[in-house]
């Protein structure tokens, strides 16, 4: 907590925040992120009644731009302070931290604190794992890992119950490809998300059921549906049969 009442002191405001990365990014002089060049000019553009924003104008062709261009922190409309803070949060939580923990400390939603933290997680990562593209098809499962009093019970496939004997399982598959398997805590969508985000490019295509789960997908995935209490591959083929007989 010390550490992070020293971040509240060196940051602040956003303004604080915006000074500290422009000294890391533009050292050297202000670069425009679209052209390369060197020739801008600043301009303050009015956000709201009490604040406005630095703005930079590239003089060659003609963008405007903030030093938040190409960075995590673009276009997300979140207050810089809390992207600082909950970057040092991680940064400091020697057994790891929870989105619900720090959705608490910053008065923040947990979904949104989620994605930002998976944001700070993928652009910490030094080993930059490549994406699939495709067509993929997404299930979950229950496997039995831990017997019942039954002394014939030798565990196996759990039926897709949610028992305190069963684990998740989250299956991916490819269209024609590979398929990979995770263990999971939950089956919650925030779990199935990262599961997606970690395996396929944003903008690739995801055949599921109509489990709730899923329903966000649409904003990350080009997302398609089968009802299974209707059919199992609907008119225009979509199934997701090959993962479920896995």
């Amino acid at each position: 907590m010390s550490s992070l009442i020293k971040l509240f002191k060196k940051f602040p405001t956003e303004e604080s925040c915006i000074e500290f990365l422009e000294n890391i990014r533009w050292k050297d002089g202000v670069i425009c992120p679209y052209c390369g060049s060197n020739k801008t000019c600043n301009h303050n553009t009015k956000v709201s009644e009490t604040r406005n924003a630095k703005r930079h104008q590239c003089q060659d062709c003609h963008k405007s731009f903030s030093v938040t261009v190409g960075t995590i922190f673009h276009h997300t409309h979140l207050d810089l302070r809390k992207w600082f803070w909950m970057i040092s949060m991680m940064l400091n939580a020697k057994k790891g931290i929870s989105a619900c923990q720090v959705a608490r400390e910053l008065e923040m939603r947990r979904p949104t604190v989620w994605l930002k933290m998976h944001h700070i997680r993928s652009a910490m990562n030094t080993e930059q794992k490549e994406l699939l593209a495709g067509i993929f098809e997404m299930d979950e499962t229950y496997v039995k890992t831990t017997k019942d009093d039954d002394k014939n019970d030798k565990g196996g496939f759990g039926g897709g119950r949610s028992t305190k004997n069963n684990t998740p399982v989250v299956g991916i598959k490819q269209k024609n490809g590979n398929i990979k398997a995770f263990a999971t805590n939950d089956t919650k969508y925030h779990t199935l998300a990262e599961i997606a985000m970690n395996t396929a490019e944003h903008g690739s295509e995801f055949h599921t059921d109509q489990y709730s789960s899923y329903r966000n997908f649409k904003l990350y995935y080009k997302h398609k549906t089968v009802n299974h209490s209707m059919e199992y591959v609907t008119h225009d083929k979509i199934h997701c049969n090959s993962v479920e007989g896995f």
